[in-house]
């Protein structure tokens, strides 16, 4: 009975975080997960689309509709790429910069609001079951750890059930 409890606390936990992230920008002209786009691109400026799907854990297609989006909005500006006309180069411009760090400060109060009254032992303690959760699920679904960005738990979803049924397939 534990273990499930436990298991809606961490979900709990989850879709409250995510639903005040949402509540909180709700004005911000980002659609959900943008925010991880602008930054990527703000780190790697001159990055191509495949390279923020890949980065991202996001699809090719989701990449394409949010950058058509953020072009449209004035937050990203896409160039052909010198050598092979068929790859768009990503720029943040001033707008997605302002925005994104408007919104990062956004995300970063309400993770500070969480986290209040907890010492740094304690967010230590935390940190180290939250790693013994991920080592735990790497055994049973053979999870590359080390290669994830964890900004899309879909594609990690989708990661976990592949392998899940390459390994059954394999026995």
């Amino acid at each position: 009975m534990q273990i499930k409890k436990t298991a809606i606390c961490i979900e709990k936990l989850y879709i409250i975080r995510r639903v005040l992230r949402r509540r909180e920008t709700m004005n911000f002209p980002l659609y959900p997960g943008q925010l991880f786009i602008l930054e990527y691109v703000k780190a790697h400026n001159g990055c191509t689309q495949a390279e923020v799907a890949q980065n991202l854990m996001i699809t090719p297609a989701s990449v394409a509709l949010s950058t058509k989006r953020m072009e449209k909005s004035g937050l990203l500006k896409k160039r052909p790429d010198n050598n092979n006309l068929r790859y768009k180069r990503l720029y943040i411009t001033r707008k997605g910069e302002e925005l994104s760090l408007r919104c990062r400060k956004v995300f970063d109060e309400i993770d500070n609001v969480m986290l209040e009254g907890f010492s740094d032992e304690e967010m230590g303690i935390f940190n180290s079951f939250v790693d013994r959760f991920i080592a735990n699920l790497s055994k049973k679904y053979s999870l590359d750890i080390e290669d994830m960005d964890f900004f899309s738990f879909y594609k990690m979803s989708n990661m976990i059930k592949y392998n899940k049924k390459r390994n059954a397939e394999n026995d």
